[in-house]
């Protein structure tokens, strides 16, 4: 991975989002972090992502409109949630269950950015 990637993060949980923001940038990871449907797309209309990890409960409402704008533009997601029906309804990308390790989340993001450079 370069520094050079950007990550879309879309959490509203403030707590949660400094804790993955603080690992990935530490991993050399550019973060634009969201707390809502609106701001992330508007960012994403700002800016390119290389990989977008998106809490499935916003306080805006569901996050398909970003969803299908990113699946549109070919960027892989990782989807969060503590709601195992959410996460089984997500299609295409990962998911990961809250609570869940940092190290579990950021081992799929590597894998995720690895596998999109090769």
């Amino acid at each position: 991975m370069t520094s050079e990637r950007h990550i879309l993060l879309v959490e509203d949980e403030s707590a949660i989002a400094e804790l993955i923001r603080t690992a990935l940038e530490a991993s050399g990871l550019r973060v634009t972090a969201c707390a809502g449907v609106q701001s992330a797309l508007n960012a994403v209309e700002q800016e390119p992502v290389d990989l977008a990890i998106i809490d499935l409960s916003l306080p805006d409402g569901a996050p398909d409109r970003l969803t299908d704008r990113l699946k549109g533009s070919g960027v892989p997601m990782i989807a969060i949630s503590g709601d195992p029906a959410r996460l089984a309804a997500f299609t295409p990308g990962h998911t990961l269950e809250k609570p869940f390790r940092v190290r579990a989340l950021m081992d799929l993001v590597r894998g995720m950015l690895d596998g999109a450079a090769g």
